[in-house]
């Protein structure tokens, strides 16, 4: 079993020295593994420079992997965007091992923990209720706003620029140059075939890729 560690913290002025120690009195700790990460937690996982580049060493290794986090918000505060990336980890075969909420995502034979299957689970449900909730309020907000007079849609030509797209999802952008198939990209980003597709045409626009 081949130990990874992640930490990350919201800015360059916070410490993960904490984080950092505790990993060292894990065992497997290696400095070499170690990824730190000074980012928002509501960035997505794999939107993340360190967290990208974990992964890609992830799946490149042979052995069975273990990621170990502080605790599993370390992953983002976006409840969908856990629940994505700990799915992500598990059809690759990636345990994921929280020390603070105290579970593993896989067992020693590599099936999917029942245990922590049902915790997230039940964190699914309740992201789902929020996502239902707030999409209610959007809509009763809407409403309001158009019997006020308030609301016109969206503004002709408020779309999003090619630069802008590229920017936002640099992480698409590294995979399609590296050849990655866009139903891949979808499995390790988790962003639509749409938007994949989309960036692969501004990007051939550009010449960007090779053909």
């Amino acid at each position: 079993m081949v130990f990874y560690f992640y930490s990350r913290t919201s800015t360059v002025l916070q410490n993960s020295a904490r984080q950092i120690e505790t990993f060292k009195s894990h065992e497997g700790f290696d400095p070499s593994r170690l990824f730190v990460e000074r980012i928002q937690g509501n960035i997505p996982f794999m939107e993340r420079p360190e967290a990208v580049r974990m992964f890609d060493e992830l799946t490149n290794q042979s052995e069975r992997c273990t990621v170990v986090v502080d605790s599993i918000d370390r992953l983002g505060r976006n409840l969908l965007d856990i629940l994505h990336t700990i799915s992500l980890f598990n059809q690759n075969q990636i345990n994921l091992k929280s020390i603070k909420e105290g579970f593993t995502t896989l067992l020693d034979n590599g099936d999917v923990n029942p245990m922590a299957q049902l915790v997230i689970s039940c964190m699914g449900s309740i992201a789902e209720m929020n996502r239902n909730q707030i999409k209610q309020r959007a809509l009763e907000g809407i409403r309001v706003a158009q019997a006020l007079g308030k609301y016109q849609g969206r503004k002709v030509g408020a779309t999003q620029t090619d630069e802008k797209l590229l920017q936002r999802h640099q992480s698409i952008v590294k995979k399609l140059q590296k050849g990655i198939s866009i139903r891949d990209i979808s499995e390790i980003t988790g962003a639509s075939s749409a938007t994949i597709c989309k960036v692969k045409k501004v990007m051939a626009n550009r010449k960007m890729l090779e053909i």
